[in-house]
């Protein structure tokens, strides 16, 4: 019989917040912070007595809602105040560190460089390190697995919260693996403390954790779409609709200027790993192509085991690239995809077997650098 797996959370609040108790707490978090049960961090915290002083909230805010910049704001139910890190400020202030003893990050993560969460947490870890405020982080399952590191190493950081870690796009890690690794890296000394799941397998797809899903943004609403994450979400910047505005973000794609039954049939021919494609038109009601008819496809990738995302993104960037290029704009691929020659390879309708070759002795250095900081098997 598998043993459920618990978070970090869930290990916190066996032990009554032990750590946490007799400090001025602040809690970055969102709507993901959840137990088993689906019971919030916060509510817990309070509940256990923990002094809780201030709450911070990540890209979405602390709800979970928002597609836009977030502005800081009170928490009505308690009336303690929410710090915003997707607004004018990224990092904590001083300011708001001040009279903070502890900092607690839990955040559902799903495993992408250009996922900003995890940056948003590197961040505070550095403000933290700064103003000699330690912080705890709650540690949560990779749904997409962690045994599987794949694609490019970003070439440089944008400072940009999507492009930031020099590391593989899926890069296998949790959040506390991640923020162990980049205390190291960035040199931020700051005083971490994590809290590890209990009986999670690297080799685990979400489901396979007994763990309750939620959405862990807006545009993410099950676990099938943060598996093809990695490959329509590469596409994101380029001139294309990806479903955002549907009710199927990143299971469709397509644009005004594209031939669904000619694309459909190009994907198809170019075998795109553990992946097929059903013509479609969908109409967005926000986002790119607002109210316009698009011409795409709908993916279909059920065989998980065989997908390869990130290869998958490049197979479907030369396609739309072959057949658009006017349109398509594969050079905007930059700054999610993370590596000059890869795009470069693209816009030159390179075989994409030559174009993956060629992060692969990045990916290897990387990889074993990363798991160096595994906490899992």
């Amino acid at each position: 019989m598998i043993k459920p797996v618990l978070t970090g959370l869930d290990m916190l609040e066996a032990e009554a917040f032990k750590s946490l108790q007799g400090h001025r707490v602040g809690l970055l978090c969102n709507h993901t912070a959840i137990n088993r049960k689906r019971e919030h961090l916060l509510d817990l915290a309070l509940a256990a007595g923990v002094q809780v002083v201030a709450l911070f909230a990540p890209e979405h805010g602390f709800q979970g809602k928002l597609d836009q910049p977030v502005a800081s704001g009170v928490h009505e139910p308690t009336g303690l105040p929410i710090h915003s890190l997707y607004g004018h400020d990224k990092k904590p202030d001083p300011e708001v560190l001040a009279g903070l003893e502890a900092m607690v990050y839990d955040i559902a993560d799903i495993g992408l460089r250009f996922y900003t969460y995890t940056t948003t947490m590197t961040h505070c870890l550095a403000a933290c390190g700064e103003a000699g405020v330690p912080m705890w982080v709650l540690d949560r399952p990779n749904p997409i697995r962690g045994d599987v590191v794949e694609g490019p190493v970003l070439d440089k950081p944008f400072h940009a919260l999507s492009a930031w870690h020099p590391i593989p796009l899926r890069h296998g890690l949790t959040s506390a693996e991640l923020a162990a690794w980049a205390n190291v890296k960035y040199g931020l000394k700051a005083t971490l403390h994590t809290v590890p799941c209990v009986n999670w397998k690297r080799s685990m797809w979400f489901q396979e954790t007994g763990l309750p899903w939620i959405n862990p943004s807006p545009n993410i609403r099950n676990l099938r779409q943060a598996v093809l994450y990695p490959a329509i979400g590469t596409l994101e910047s380029c001139k294309l609709s990806v479903g955002r505005g549907t009710g199927m973000p990143f299971e469709v794609f397509g644009a005004p200027w594209a031939d669904d039954l000619r694309l459909a049939e190009a994907l198809n021919e170019a075998q795109v790993s553990g992946m097929s494609f059903v013509p479609m038109q969908f109409v967005p009601y926000e986002r790119e192509y607002v109210g316009e008819v698009c011409q795409g496809v709908y993916v279909v990738g059920e065989d998980w085991d065989s997908m390869q995302p990130v290869t998958a993104a490049v197979q479907i960037a030369l396609v739309l690239q072959r057949l658009w290029p006017e349109e398509f704009g594969a050079e905007r691929m930059w700054h999610l995809l993370g590596s000059t020659a890869a795009v470069e390879g693209i816009v030159a309708l390179k075989p994409a077997e030559e174009i993956v070759a060629g992060w692969q002795e990045e990916l290897r250095a990387a990889a074993a650098e990363l798991h160096q900081y595994w906490v899992y098997e």
